[in-house]
C-alpha cells in the first residue's frame, strides 16, 4: 500500500474516531461480584489542568457519568444515593506522545528512506469500582487511546460512550467472555 494512500486512511480513521483503543480490567478474585446491584458516585478527585483543558472542561464530568449510568442501568444495575452497593471514581490524564516511522522508496538497500514523525496526545480514562464497607477497590477498568482536542461536544460523546462501554464489557468480571474467574 502507498505510505501516503496509508497516512491518509490512518488520518480520516482518527478523525472519525476509530482511533485504536485497547481497554483492560483487573479485579479481586475473591470478591462475590453478584452481591453488587446498585452504584453511586465517590467524590470526584482533582483532575490534572490539562485534562480540564483538553477536552470539554466543565462538560467532561457530565459525559463520563452519563456513559457510565447508561452503561451500568442498561445491565439492570441501579443508580441510587442511599446505601449503593458499589462506590464508582473515574480519573482521566494525557500524555504527549510521538510515533516514528521509516517508509522507503525504491528498491534493495540503495533506496531512498524519508522518516514519519506524528505527535499527538493519548488519554487514558480510568474507571474504579469501591466496596462502600471496606473502602478496597474491587474492580478497575480503563481504556487507552489517542485523543482530539479538536473534536466537537458531540464527537467527545460519542468518543466517551464508546470507551466507558468498552471498559463496561468487562465488568462484571464473571459474565462476559472478556472477564472470568482468574
Amino acid at each position: 500500500m502507498d505510505s501516503r494512500l496509508f497516512s491518509g486512511a490512518l488520518v480520516t480513521c482518527l478523525l472519525a474516531g476509530c482511533a485504536p483503543m485497547t481497554v483492560h480490567h483487573d479485579y479481586d478474585p475473591d470478591v462475590d461480584f453478584s452481591l453488587y446491584r446498585s452504584f453511586s458516585w465517590m467524590p470526584v478527585p482533582t483532575q490534572d489542568e490539562e485534562a480540564k483543558s483538553i477536552l470539554s472542561g466543565p462538560f467532561l464530568e457530565k459525559r463520563i457519568k452519563k456513559a457510565v449510568v447508561e452503561n451500568l442501568t442498561s445491565k439492570g444495575f441501579e443508580k441510587t444515593t442511599r446505601d449503593p452497593d458499589l462506590l464508582i471514581a473515574y480519573h482521566i490524564n494525557f500524555k504527549n506522545k510521538t510515533d516514528v516511522g521509516v517508509r522507503r522508496h525504491g528498491c534493495g538497500y540503495w533506496g531512498h528512506r524519508a522518516v514519519d514523525v506524528r505527535r499527538y496526545k493519548e488519554g487514558t480514562l480510568i474507571l474504579d469500582f469501591v466496596d462502600p464497607e471496606s473502602r478496597e477497590l474491587v474492580w478497575r477498568g480503563w481504556s487507552v487511546s489517542p485523543i482530539h482536542p479538536d473534536s466537537s461536544p458531540q464527537e467527545e460523546q460519542e468518543n466517551l460512550y464508546r470507551a466507558v462501554t468498552e471498559i463496561l464489557k468487562r465488568y462484571p468480571p464473571y459474565d462476559n467472555p472478556e472477564g472470568g474467574k482468574l
